[in-house]
């Protein structure tokens, strides 16, 4: 082939060879690098979303389980009922170190621990009624359990995931400056949604483990009366 033969083929070769290349890409032969990672993000958002979304608004529901409070000096154990009616609380413990069943309702403004019937405590922040009421030497979060049990992550200030969008672990810190750590250890399927099953947390002198199921909707705030239960319960899960 003559030297100017080539030169007039050379230029029409390339542009051949880049419009076979666009051909091929537009037609999804070849992916840009980074695709695969953002479409995972973008569906790991989407995920996040409607799960949030529907939980946020699942504000009437009853949960059933139990709970361990311990430290290197005290341990609390005890059968839970919690029931939540929007805004409204009502939370049984049954048997924590033998005094009995104790009743904390809280209605969006009034928190009020009682025992056996009577009034034991009452205050307008939960954490605190129940500090006091359990005898504890440092609040315990009630407020940000109200989140967690759902599988929300609350007020946390660093939060992780697995790749359907729930919680596998957190970090809160309270108004105290307390640090708390939570991990979300197994789910139960609920109306369609996985919610936590096992919950364990650490922060300050505590450590907790909150086991939960028979979740249902609520229909209604008031506690049924139960016998007082007066042996002492392991801690869930020890």
């Amino acid at each position: 082939m003559s030297t100017s033969l080539r030169q007039l083929l050379l230029p029409a070769l390339v542009c051949l060879s880049s419009v076979l290349l666009s051909a091929c890409q537009s037609m999804g032969m070849t992916a840009p690098e980074g695709t695969d990672s953002k479409v995972d993000e973008v569906g790991l958002a989407a995920s996040i979303k409607l799960r949030e979304s529907v939980l946020g608004v699942r504000n009437d529901f009853r949960v059933e389980g139990g709970l361990g409070i311990w430290t290197d000096t005290e341990t609390i154990s005890a059968r839970l009922d919690w029931q939540q009616k929007s805004d409204e609380l009502d939370l049984t413990l049954s048997g924590p170190l033998g005094i009995g069943t104790m009743q904390l309702t809280d209605d969006g403004s009034l928190v009020t621990l009682s025992r056996g019937g009577a009034r034991v405590g009452q205050g307008p922040v939960a954490d605190d009624v129940l500090q006091k009421g359990l005898g504890l030497s440092a609040p315990v979060p009630l407020d940000e359990l109200g989140f967690w049990v759902k599988g929300l992550p609350g007020n946390a200030t660093a939060v992780s995931r697995d790749a359907q969008g729930r919680l596998v672990s957190l970090r809160y810190t309270d108004v105290q400056g307390t640090r708390w750590q939570a991990r979300f250890l197994r789910y139960v399927t609920w109306d369609k949604i996985e919610v936590p099953e096992l919950i364990t947390a650490s922060g300050g002198p505590y450590s907790v483990r909150l086991r939960l199921k028979n979740w249902r909707y609520n229909t209604t705030t008031v506690v049924p009366d139960r016998p007082e239960l007066n042996n002492r319960l392991p801690i869930p899960g020890r």
